[in-house]
């Protein structure tokens, strides 16, 4: 059982966090192996494999830490602490609900690259494979990314604010800024790929066509990073799911960011139109009137930004029913 008395402080468990943090980022920039330059930046493949086997190490650290924070200072039971870990006991039901929820937020994005860009049709075990298995990117974004981020920025830091007694809205609502303030650290990678042979680090830093664009990315990244992790941590709290944060964390990878503005189907032609039909015949022809033979309607931006909102209001409005669980972690 958890103690019914906090075991640690708010602070120690935020400071575990953090350490956490350091653990997982610090080998990035402390080995050669692993640090962007202006040659391998943080795509090249050598560079991946090294970073690969370093998070590996990195997440084992901080388990053994937080098992044993979990174990000798909590006094927590071993079945305890693999629930409070996310991993025990495992419920379909309730990662695919999950797993629901983020997708009928997402339901806009879906749209636009199952229906308008067709790929739907290139949806199957092939695709998976050639994009996740066969490509190392691919490998770390879709897999390897959200398993250890996950594993670290929501089973080992939501434990430690457990433990902490503290309350579901204030773990919900600040342990993800520090998953945001994590991906921050981006620029500096940026500002290290950017750099020309005999430059240093601060003249690049200095110089606008870098800093400003990096800045950019950065402060974005903070906050969408920290908006999924408000979301994570929301369903990790409401089912103990480890999984389930993964699978909506890869997903939200796979899906990117959301289109907000501007037209759909810029950049697809009419792949989509020209075989579209109807009973009585073609309906490409009256969706695509008026338009170039580059862009296609905007009756279908239109669809899509009435499906993207009405995904968001579904999304809130469903967010308790599609989360809940006999396996929560706290009451809300």
């Amino acid at each position: 059982m958890v103690p019914t008395t906090p075991a640690i402080s708010p602070h120690v468990a935020g400071g575990l966090t953090v350490l956490f943090t350091i653990i997982y980022i610090a080998p990035f920039y402390l080995s050669p192996t692993l640090r962007s330059n202006s040659i391998a930046n943080r795509n090249t493949p050598s560079v991946i494999q090294a970073r690969i086997r370093a998070v590996v190490w990195s997440c084992v650290t901080s388990v053994v830490i937080t098992v044993c924070v979990l174990s000798f200072k909590g006094h927590v039971a071993p079945r305890e602490v693999l629930h409070l870990l996310g991993v025990y006991p495992v419920s379909i039901i309730d990662t695919a609900k999950s797993f629901l929820l983020v997708a009928i937020l997402f339901a806009g994005p879906l749209f636009e690259r199952a229906v308008v860009e067709g790929e739907w049709r290139s949806w199957g075990a092939v695709t998976v494979k050639e994009t996740v298995y066969d490509d190392l990117i691919g490998w770390r974004n879709l897999v390897v990314g959200p398993v250890s981020e996950e594993l670290v920025f929501r089973s080992l830091a939501i434990s430690q604010f457990i433990l902490a007694q503290t309350s579901a809205r204030r773990i919900t609502f600040t342990s993800p800024l520090i998953f945001g303030v994590a991906h921050v650290h981006h620029l500096h990678e940026t500002i290290n790929s950017s750099r020309r042979p005999g430059a240093s680090y601060l003249s690049t830093a200095l110089t606008p066509s870098v800093i400003l664009p990096g800045l950019i990315r950065s402060v974005f990244q903070f906050f969408y990073t920290s908006l999924f992790g408000f979301i994570a941590a929301f369903i990790y709290l409401r089912t103990s799911s480890l999984i389930a944060c993964i699978l909506a964390h890869s997903f939200c990878n796979w899906m990117g960011l959301p289109r907000f503005w501007g037209r759909v189907g810029q950049e697809v032609g009419e792949e989509i139109l020209d075989q579209s039909h109807s009973a009585d015949g073609n309906v490409a022809d009256a969706l695509q009137a008026g338009t170039d033979d580059q862009q296609l309607s905007i009756i279908w931006t239109i669809a899509y930004y009435i499906i993207l909102f009405s995904g968001a209001i579904a999304f809130w409005k469903l967010r308790w029913s599609l989360t809940h669980s006999d396996s929560a972690l706290t009451e809300f």
